[in-house]
This record gives structure tokens, C-alpha cells and sequence, in this order.
């Protein structure tokens, strides 16, 4: 996704910084750095290192920082720096019970507009999830449920989903996941996907609040172990 970005914004003749990525693309870059827990929750972030590793300068990483402050996704401290915050169960709850009533506000949309050709993709797309390791799973799944909220049609919503999707596992270590964990999650996807061929909105909606209030069960556990 990033190196899509990267490539347009290059072929569209935007300037680089001087010896390093397009400035808007930092930001992306770190994200992406912290979707595959090349920084993980919990670490200080070092400025001259990350800007070492995006080959820019340190003025642009502060910036993209700053922006991840907004969200909440990282943290700054006086004379300490920034650093990854540790997701709290408040704000776990907060984020799913967001993420439940939206994506439950959206299936009837989602029904109406959804093809035999589209659940076909979905399908495709969720069974190269089997063999994924969890890292990169965390990354099909939250792809999965935009994929399926992108029928909606719901420009607003889908962009405030991918928000909250993008706040959680960022910070979400690979470690949380459990080898149950992945099988029950692969057949609750699968479940969603059957109320939707079906265009059972009742069963659509309990699919969708099953799997969302089992992630969040299963999330807070693991983190309060650790």
C-alpha cells in the first residue's frame, strides 16, 4: 500500500527530499514500520535511527510523529522523546464497542450492494489467510473487514473504520495470538461471509458482533497477562 503510494507520488514528478522518500510518505512509512512491529509497544523511538532507516532527515520524522500523537498512537514525554503507547483496556473497548456499531450500521448497505463477483474476491483473499503467520494475519484481517465494508459504499464510515482498525493493531503484538485464537477467527470470517451470500441481515449482524466481542475478549485477556 505504501509503495503504491510512493509510486504515484513519484510518477506525478512531486520532489523528494533530499536524499530520501517524498515527504508525505514518512508517515505512511512509519505506520507500515509498526504493522510489521519493526516498532513495537512499549519502544522509544529513536529519531536519528528511524530517519537513518526512511533515508531522510530527522525534521520530517518528528513531523510524521506528531501526526501519530493525534491518534494516540505514540506518545511523547519531556526529555524522554516519543515513544509506541501500550493500548489500554479502556481504550480497547472504546475502539471495538466504535468499531461494532458501525460495522453492524453498515450491513444492510452492505447486503444490498454486495455481488456474487465481490464475495468470490472476499473468499479469495480470506483463504490465503490460513497460511499466514500472526503477524502478518493481523494485517489480512483488518484488509478483510474493509474489504467487505467498502460495499457499503460509505466513503465517511469506512475511512472513520479504518481509523479505529489502524489504532488497534498498530499496537497489536503478534504475540496476543494464539493458534486457537487464528483457527476461531478464520471460521467466524467465514460465518460473516455466509450471512452475506445468504443476505440474512439477522444473521449477519450476530456474525459480526460474535467475532468483534470474541477479539475483544481474547485481546484484553492477553494483554492483561502480559
Amino acid at each position: 500500500m505504501v509503495q503504491e503510494k510512493m509510486e504515484k507520488v513519484n510518477a506525478g514528478g512531486i520532489e523528494k527530499l533530499k536524499n530520501g522518500i517524498p515527504h508525505d510518505d514518512v508517515f505512511e512509512r512509519i505506520k507500515e514500520m509498526m504493522s510489521h512491529n519493526q516498532l513495537i509497544p512499549g519502544q522509544k523511538i529513536i529519531y536519528q535511527d528511524l530517519a537513518t532507516k526512511l533515508n531522510t532527515s530527522i525534521t520530517p520524522v518528528v513531523q510524521a510523529l506528531k501526526r501519530l500523537e493525534s491518534y494516540k498512537i505514540v506518545q511523547y514525554s519531556p526529555n524522554k522523546g516519543y515513544m509506541v503507547t501500550e493500548i489500554t483496556e479502556g481504550e480497547l473497548r472504546e475502539l471495538y464497542e466504535a468499531r461494532e456499531a458501525l460495522e453492524i450500521f453498515l450491513l444492510p448497505r452492505i447486503i444490498k450492494n454486495i455481488t456474487p463477483e465481490g464475495i468470490a474476491s472476499i473468499r479469495d483473499y480470506f483463504r490465503k489467510q490460513d497460511t499466514l503467520s500472526p503477524n502478518n494475519w493481523i494485517l489480512h484481517d483488518w484488509q478483510f473487514h474493509l474489504k467487505i465494508t467498502a460495499y457499503a459504499r460509505h466513503e465517511v464510515i469506512y475511512h472513520l473504520l479504518d481509523e479505529i482498525i489502524e489504532r488497534t493493531h498498530l499496537r497489536y503484538r503478534p504475540q496476543y495470538l494464539g493458534e486457537q485464537r487464528l483457527r476461531d477467527t478464520f471460521k467466524e470470517h467465514r460465518e460473516i461471509l455466509n450471512s452475506l451470500v445468504s443476505g440474512n441481515l439477522k444473521e449477519a449482524r450476530n456474525a459480526v458482533r460474535n467475532h468483534i466481542h470474541h477479539q475483544l475478549d481474547y485481546t484484553i485477556e492477553h494483554i492483561l497477562r502480559l
